[in-house]
């Protein structure tokens, strides 16, 4: 008896700790800290194709922005500030395997937050359809894992300026989605 208490009283703590990493952004792992700015990721996904939100309403001759080689991995954040701050997206890059990508042009860039503020958005990055884990990561800094990019097909199998439907093949990884988990 006095064991299964001590395992509820760990497992109890371990989410309380948890939860307050989320709620702070302290000692969190899919957090990236950035002059005084949190960059939380709130979640990862390989989208197959580009939004009239990624395009900003301008999709005359863009056709070709992601090639059947490529795919769309947009990246949701939630950006905070410990302080007055400004902040800078573009210090945020992926990483497919070692290989630095910037963010595409026109995805959320830069502002200024208030002391506590908040502000969600996204970023999307075209990167090669190759299998590698794709991370973010922003300088001195851990990277955060995202998810595995699926394998290109044959040009046949996707149109033509898309990056066609995730792959079906069995990838060693849980989950090819990471989003936030809050625990009570």
């Amino acid at each position: 008896m006095a064991v299964v208490a001590l395992l509820v009283l760990s497992t109890t703590a371990i989410g309380v700790r948890h939860a307050a990493a989320v709620l702070w952004g302290t000692d969190d792992a899919m957090t990236l800290k950035v002059n005084g700015i949190q960059y939380r990721v709130l979640h990862a996904e390989q989208v197959s194709g580009l939004s009239d939100a990624d395009l900003g309403g301008m999709s005359h001759g863009v056709n070709s922005l992601v090639t059947t080689d490529q795919a769309l991995v947009r990246v949701t954040l939630d950006v905070g500030a410990d302080k007055d701050s400004r902040f800078d997206t573009s210090v945020l890059r992926a990483l497919a395997g070692t290989v630095p990508i910037d963010p595409v042009p026109g995805s959320m860039e830069r502002g200024t937050l208030r002391r506590g503020g908040h502000l969600e958005g996204a970023l999307s990055y075209v990167v090669p359809r190759n299998g590698a884990q794709l991370r973010l990561t922003a300088p001195g800094q851990d990277p955060v894992p995202l998810l595995r990019v699926d394998v290109a097909g044959t040009a046949a199998e996707h149109g033509h300026g898309t990056s066609g439907p995730p792959s079906t093949t069995a990838i060693p990884l849980p989950s090819t989605t990471v989003t936030r988990q809050v625990t009570p």
